[in-house]
């Protein structure tokens, strides 16, 4: 289950790659990171000496560093695939409960933008009637944006994730 301290930490974690920005880019082709990406639950101080001393940069979709948000704080995987293999955005809207409410939001909830099996997957950082989110679904990220910017770049519907039971 999702504690509180693991949603604190998932904020963190979101906080400290907003800071990093320039490290972290989205693939423009099928390349994964250079950076070891595999660690599991990985403390605030353990990612910022990653980007500081790291010579390479963090490449990832929106459902990869959504899922490895999920992993570095402890959490099960958001695809149901025990991090055995990559997921995406479709793997997380078969594999966790959904819910429209976004008021009901909490920290780490994954909110899914688009039809079938999803055009992009953000995790909420802070709750509330327009939640803020952490996106990264472009070279231009990751980036904090409200929910009701990000859904205007997106065809709907917008589906909410629960994370509660990972």
């Amino acid at each position: 289950m999702a504690t509180t301290a693991q949603r604190a930490h998932m904020l963190n974690l979101m906080k400290l790659l907003l800071a990093h920005e320039p490290q972290i880019h989205y693939p423009l082709h099928d390349v994964r990171t250079s950076v070891d990406l595999a660690t599991f639950k990985l403390s605030e101080q353990q990612l910022t000496t990653l980007l500081s001393t790291h010579k390479g940069d963090i490449q990832a979709d929106c459902s990869e560093m959504t899922t490895e948000i999920c992993r570095w704080a402890g959490l099960r995987d958001p695809n149901g695939l025990n991090y055995a293999r990559a997921g995406f955005t479709g793997t997380m809207l078969a594999s966790l409960p959904h819910y429209s409410d976004q008021s009901k939001a909490a920290i780490g909830a994954l909110v899914v933008f688009g039809p079938g099996t999803g055009q992009h997957v953000a995790m909420v950082m802070e709750p509330g009637t327009d939640p803020l989110l952490f996106s990264h679904g472009s070279e231009a990220g990751p980036r904090a944006i409200r929910l009701s910017d990000e859904r205007t770049g997106h065809s709907p519907p917008v589906t909410f994730l629960s994370i509660m039971h990972l």
